[in-house]
């Protein structure tokens, strides 16, 4: 049985907390919430459920336009309350300095005028907060294409001018959207490194789950030791799943293509790649009621699958998959196969597995797509595609199809210039606008060299949303991930849904619905909190054959263990040394202590009391 220690890979690697963390955990658990904006109304009641879990750190917009909305008037009223409220309920306040106004745009080309607002700013609450995050998600929203090199001037004349205040104010680089490896490198090339104090990143993974951060954490960690930054802390200051409800469109697209195949209904499971190689991905709606369930696929199982079982393959939720896999993805294919490729822009990251197990996402965009015959084109790369689309519609062929993703950003197309002879390209659903016409979902039939199908869905809102139990089983799992992997705040995205659209992503990531009554997620947010308090010692991180175990001990000397699977429920057998003595589901209700044996499910149990707890299969 090959036991995999990853306290153990974690210290090797750099990953683990370095010498710049404390042992034990430092007010750790904190959260985003818009109340310097449309929730300053409700802050007090905020802040008052928040005390209930308990968290006391609050991220949110400073937005430049909200305090200078034309160039002789400066208000800070609203923010002088949020301080007086926040203060109050002993909350701290993580502001962030972002977004330019219209008569200094893009403020990295203004820079004078966006070091005026930074020091009345800081100047203003520099006694009452300590941390000052400079832009959120700078990859993303910013002029297009977003370019590395543009931020660091901002960055550099944003700490120049918070140190000239206090020397002592830390400053923390803008949250990036994802973890951009080149955006950040780029950064770093242009002299970044030395005007931040806390690297800062958004390692959303709708597709996937929680344990998907290992990797790329893992990845920024040895980035930032290249650049000679690797001692700087790092903070989440997003990460969250969204519990909006699917859109039955999607589904009803790809259903709509299985039985343009012919593909006979509620006779096949439908095949879905999750390997602990690549983290795991999710197996929400593709049309999932179209099979006979779900079945689990490794990556070294590809190529031996057969369409006579399995005619359906999904092998990535998203826009990454390994190119080490393609010819298994082809030999499936050769024998008739259909792989879908649900969101975003097919094979456009290469997760490259290294010689230890670790991995590496690599950004490849169109590299690959040739080879299966597939093409997509992009605002970004071919000239008169248009940035957003104006219309969705079926194609014909499939007009009973209900489309209307009117208004959706970055809108990717397909198109069939890398099809051979005797390959074909279905339009499913069109989209564009008065100029521009092609397809978001086709059906690519080959029958030349290659042989199979491929559906492809380019839009990226597609399976990015979980139901209500699975955000509440991602929650603590993703902080105790983070903290074992050397993490030392994690600001959970975000608290209060909005609740406009019910099928809107960004109005279900809360954890309290709008009328701040709680959802799943609060209270094991809860639980966790007062199983591993502020003050804790930093969980150690093993994994047994796709089991995660975290072990810490609480500031009463108490030591907890928390188990789960991300996977499939797994059978485990339990060596203890000592006693139990209380176990607790992950809501933190007592449940019955186990003997010896053990299954291990997506929602974590924790064990108190033993000295060591050893799992095994």
């Amino acid at each position: 049985m090959k036991k995999l220690s990853f306290s153990l890979i974690l210290c090797l690697s750099g990953l683990a907390a370095t010498s710049h963390a404390a042992d034990r955990l430092q007010d750790p658990y904190a959260i985003c919430a818009h109340v310097s904006r449309g929730e300053l109304a409700v802050a007090t009641d905020e802040f008052k459920r928040l005390s209930e879990i308990p968290v006391n750190w609050v991220r949110t917009d400073y937005d430049w336009g909200g305090i200078q909305r034309n160039q002789e008037t400066w208000n800070y009223d609203h923010l002088d309350k949020l301080i007086t409220l926040s203060k109050a309920a002993n909350v701290n306040i993580l502001p962030i300095l972002d977004y330019d106004v219209k008569w200094a745009h893009p403020a990295y080309k203004n820079l004078d005028l966006w070091a005026e607002y930074v020091q009345k700013t800081v100047s203003r609450y520099a006694k009452d907060i300590r941390y000052w995050e400079v832009w959120n998600e700078q990859n993303g929203f910013w002029d297009r294409p977003a370019r590395g090199e543009d931020y660091t001037p901002l960055l550099k004349r944003s700490y120049e001018v918070i140190k000239a205040i206090d020397s002592d104010l830390q400053v923390l680089y803008g949250g990036t959207a994802g973890v951009p490896f080149g955006y950040i490198e780029a950064t770093l090339k242009a002299g970044a490194a030395p005007y931040f104090d806390i690297m800062n990143v958004h390692p959303y993974n709708w597709h996937g789950t929680p344990e998907s951060m290992i990797p790329q954490l893992k990845q920024l960690k040895e980035l930032m030791a290249k650049y000679g930054v690797a001692h700087k802390p790092i903070w989440i200051t997003e990460i969250g799943w969204s519990t909006a409800e699917q859109n039955k469109q999607n589904d009803d697209a790809f259903i709509a293509a299985f039985r343009h195949l012919g593909i006979a209904e509620k006779k096949y499971p439908l095949a879905v790649v999750s390997d602990q190689k690549t983290a795991f991905q999710r197996t929400p709606s593709y049309g999932n009621h179209f099979f006979n369930g779900i079945r689990s696929v490794k990556l070294d199982e590809i190529a031996a699958l057969s369409p006579a079982e399995c005619p359906v393959l999904v092998p990535c939720g998203g826009e990454a998959f390994p190119a080490k896999y393609h010819d298994a993805l082809r030999a499936y294919m050769a024998k008739g196969g259909t792989i879908v490729l649900p969101s975003g822009l097919p094979f456009y990251y290469d997760i490259q597995i290294q010689p230890d197990g670790s991995v590496k996402q690599v950004q490849v965009n169109d590299r690959d797509v040739a080879s299966f015959h597939i093409a997509w084109t992009s605002w970004w790369t071919h000239k008169g595609t248009p940035e957003r689309m104006t219309f969705a519609k079926a194609a014909a062929g499939f007009e009973s199809l209900k489309a209307d993703w009117k208004g959706n950003r970055d809108v990717r197309f397909l198109d069939g210039r890398n099809l051979k002879e005797g390959d074909k390209m279905t339009p499913i659903v069109l989209a564009g606008d008065k100029d521009f016409s092609a397809p978001i979902i086709a059906l690519y039939e080959l029958n030349s060299d290659l042989k199979g199908n491929i559906l492809a869905c380019t839009n990226m809102q597609i399976n990015e949303c979980v139901p209500l139990e699975t955000q509440a089983e991602d929650l603590p799992r993703t902080y105790l991930l983070a903290f074992a992997i050397g993490i030392d705040r994690v600001f959970w995205y975000n608290f209060r849904s909005w609740e406009g659209d019910p099928t809107e992503r960004e109005h279900h990531f809360g954890i309290v619905h709008r009328d701040l009554s709680q959802k799943p997620s609060f209270y094991t947010y809860q639980a966790l909190a007062k199983m591993c308090p502020s003050g804790s010692t930093r969980p150690e991180l093993t994994v047994t054959d796709n089991i995660y175990q975290t072990s810490w001990t609480k500031t009463d000397g108490t030591p907890v263990c928390a188990i789960w699977t991300p996977a499939a429920p797994i059978d485990c057998k339990l060596s203890v040394e000592g006693a139990i003595q209380n176990a607790y589901d992950m809501n933190g209700k007592p449940i019955a202590i186990p003997n010896d044996t053990f299954k291990a499910t997506t929602q974590l149990v924790y064990l108190e009391g033993a000295t060591k707890i050893t799992v095994s299969r």
